[in-house]
C-alpha cells in the first residue's frame, strides 16, 4: 500500500468522525435522534470511518515490522471489529438490514481495539515514533471518551487523529534499526 493511500486514510478517519459528531449534534436538536438527513448523514460519515481505519489496518498489518506475525494476527482481530461496526452502520442506515447478534455486537469493539492498541504499538515502536506508547494509549482514550458518552464524538475523533499518526506517517521509510532491502546494497554490501 502507498503512503499517499495510508495519508488520505488517516485525515478521513478524523474527519469523518467530525462529520458524524457534527450530524449527530444537528441530528439531536430535536430532542431524538433517529431517521432522517443528519442520521443518514452522520451514519454515512461513519461508514468512511470504517473504510478509512481498514485501509490503515492493512497498512500497518502488511509493513515490514517485527513481530511480523503479531502485526498480522492483530491486522486480523481489527478488520474483523470494523467489520462488526460496518454491520451496525448498515443496520442503522438501512431499516431492512439484518441486526448482529449479541456476541458479535460485544466481540466487535474488543477485536477493533485490541487489534488497533497492538498494530500501534507495534507500527509506531517499529518507525521510532517516541513515545511511542503513547500512540495506542491515545487510540485507547479515544474509544474510552466516545464508549462513556456518545455527545463526546469530537473528542474522540481529534484523540484518533493523533493516535493514528504512526499508521500513516513515514510509511514507505525504513523502519528504525532495519538495513536496507538486499537490492540496495552493492556487490561490497554498502547501500545505495
Amino acid at each position: 500500500m502507498n503512503g499517499r493511500t495510508s495519508r488520505v486514510a488517516g485525515a478521513a478517519v478524523p474527519a469523518a468522525l467530525l462529520v458524524y459528531a457534527g450530524s449527530r449534534w444537528l441530528d439531536g436538536r430535536d430532542l431524538r435522534h433517529g431517521p432522517g438527513l443528519w442520521w443518514n448523514l452522520g451514519h454515512s460519515a461513519f461508514l468512511v470511518s470504517w473504510v478509512a481505519f481498514a485501509v490503515l489496518a492493512v497498512a500497518m498489518a502488511t509493513a515490514p515490522v517485527r513481530p511480523r506475525r503479531v502485526a498480522r494476527g492483530a491486522g486480523v482481530a481489527t478488520l474483523a471489529g470494523i467489520g462488526a461496526f460496518t454491520w451496525v452502520s448498515l443496520a442503522d442506515l438501512f431499516p431492512g438490514w439484518p441486526e448482529l447478534s449479541d456476541p458479535l455486537r460485544v466481540a466487535g469493539p474488543l477485536l477493533f481495539l485490541g487489534g488497533l492498541v497492538v498494530l500501534l504499538a507495534v507500527t509506531a515502536r517499529a518507525r521510532g515514533r517516541g513515545p511511542w506508547v503513547a500512540f495506542p494509549l491515545l487510540a485507547l482514550a479515544a474509544t474510552v471518551v466516545v464508549s462513556a458518552d456518545l455527545d463526546l464524538l469530537a473528542v474522540s475523533a481529534v484523540l484518533f487523529g493523533v493516535a493514528l499518526v504512526p499508521a500513516w506517517h513515514g510509511l514507505g521509510q525504513q523502519p528504525v534499526g532495519a538495513s536496507a532491502p538486499a537490492s540496495d546494497r552493492s556487490a561490497s554490501g554498502a547501500t545505495r
